[in-house]
C-alpha cells in the first residue's frame, strides 16, 4: 500500500475510534462542554450524529477523490495554521480533519469557547503515528516563531486585519503565507410552496444552534409573505425547542426590535427568545431571521446585496439560474467536503 493510501486508510479509522460513543475520552470531552456552559448536550449529539453520518457513508474518501489528493498531489512538508472559530459544537472539525487528509504539518489555534471536543479527536489522531506534526492549543503565543505556509482562519471582516497584524509580529506565520480568510455569516433559504417537510426543514435551519454559524438560514425569501404562515410556525417552532431547547439568550436589544416593529406595525413573529420579521435589511442582529416575499430575482438581488456575507443559497430541490444552490435538508447536515465561503479547504492547500 502507497504511503498516501495508507494515511487516508488510517485518518478514517481514527476518526471512526473517536466518534465511537464509547469511546471515553470523547464522553469526557461532552461532558466538560456540557458542564462548563459551551454548548448544550443536545446540539452537541446531534453535530456528532453528522459526522458520524458523514464517515459511515466514505465522505472522507469522496472528499479525498473530488479533491485531487493523491501520493504525487498532497501538502506535505508544508505547515498550516488552523485558527478556529468556537460558535458551534466542533466548527473547525472539518478544517481540521482537511488539513490532516492534506498531509500538511497541522498547527491548531482552539477556541476558548469549544477547547475540549476538538482537542479530544486530535489527541487521537496524534497517537495514530500519521506522518506529519500535530500540535494545537487555545492560545496563538504557542505557535511563536512557526512560520507556516498557510493560515485558515474564519471570523469577522472587521478582525481580519487585526489578527494577521498579530501573526506577523509572533513569526507564526512566513510573510508571503497563502491566507484562507472565512467571513461569511448567514445563509439564505427560497422558499416556493409551504408544506409539513419543507417547515421541518427550514425550523431546523434557522434554529438549530440558535441560528449561529454560516449554514443557518438568516434570511427566507419566499413566494408568500410571514403572515400567512405564522401560526403555523409558531406552533412548529414551539415543538422544535421542546426536544432542543436554546442553549443561549438574546441581549435586550431584540425586544427593542420587537417594539419597533410593532410601532411600525411591521409584520413578525415574536417568541421572546428569538425574532421572524418582515425585513429585506442585513441580518446583523443574533436570534433574528428576516422574511422577505419575492421570487427567483429577490434571492439574486439580495445574494448580491450581500455580498461575501452569504454562504450558501437553499432551495427545496429548486435550481436558480445563475446561483449554485443547495437543498434546504443539507444547511444543518452538511457533506464533509461542504465549501465554507466556497472554497475546499483540502485544496487550497494542496
Amino acid at each position: 500500500m502507497r504511503w498516501f493510501d495508507k494515511h487516508i486508510d488510517r485518518i478514517r479509522k481514527v476518526t471512526e475510534e473517536w466518534l465511537d460513543p464509547e469511546n471515553k475520552s470523547l464522553q469526557e470531552a461532552i461532558r466538560k462542554t456540557v458542564d462548563e456552559g459551551h454548548f448544550s448536550q443536545k446540539d452537541i449529539d446531534f453535530q456528532l450524529s453528522v459526522l458520524r453520518e458523514n464517515i459511515g457513508n466514505n465522505e472522507i474518501e469522496e472528499w479525498v477523490k473530488r479533491s485531487g489528493l493523491n501520493n504525487a498531489q498532497n501538502a506535505q512538508g508544508t505547515k498550516v495554521l488552523c485558527l478556529h472559530a468556537g460558535n458551534l459544537p466542533l466548527v473547525g472539525f472539518q478544517t481540521a480533519l482537511g488539513a490532516l487528509l492534506s498531509g500538511a504539518d497541522y498547527h491548531g489555534k482552539l477556541s476558548r469557547k469549544d477547547p475540549y471536543l476538538l482537542s479530544s479527536f486530535l489527541k487521537e489522531v496524534k497517537k495514530a503515528g500519521l506522518d506529519q506534526q500535530i500540535r494545537f492549543s487555545t492560545d496563538l503565543n504557542d505557535s511563536k516563531d512557526l512560520r507556516a505556509d498557510n493560515v485558515v482562519f474564519a471570523g469577522s471582516e472587521e478582525s481580519v486585519s487585526e489578527v494577521k497584524e498579530k501573526i506577523l509580529e509572533l513569526k507564526v506565520a512566513k510573510e508571503n503565507a497563502e491566507y484562507i480568510i472565512r467571513t461569511a455569516k448567514f445563509s439564505i433559504a427560497y422558499l416556493e410552496d409551504w408544506n409539513e417537510e419543507t417547515k421541518k426543514e427550514l425550523i431546523e435551519a434557522m434554529l438549530r444552534y440558535g441560528g449561529k454559524g454560516c449554514r443557518s438560514v438568516a434570511v427566507v425569501v419566499a413566494n408568500f409573505g410571514l403572515k400567512k404562515v405564522k401560526e403555523e410556525l409558531k406552533k412548529a417552532i414551539r415543538e422544535f425547542w421542546e426536544l432542543n431547547p436554546q442553549h443561549q439568550r438574546p441581549a435586550p436589544d431584540l425586544q427593542y426590535q420587537y417594539a419597533y416593529n410593532a410601532a411600525v406595525q411591521r409584520s413578525q413573529l415574536w417568541l421572546e427568545d428569538f425574532l421572524i420579521q418582515e425585513s429585506e435589511e442585513l441580518p446583523d442582529t443574533d436570534f433574528t431571521v428576516n422574511w422577505v416575499e419575492g421570487g427567483e430575482e429577490k434571492v439574486r438581488e439580495l445574494k448580491t446585496q450581500f455580498g461575501k456575507k452569504v454562504q450558501s443559497v437553499y432551495t427545496f430541490g429548486k435550481e436558480i439560474a445563475g446561483i449554485e444552490t443547495e437543498k434546504l435538508a443539507k444547511a444543518q447536515r452538511p457533506n464533509l467536503w461542504w465549501k465554507p465561503d466556497g472554497v475546499d479547504v483540502v485544496k487550497s492547500l494542496v
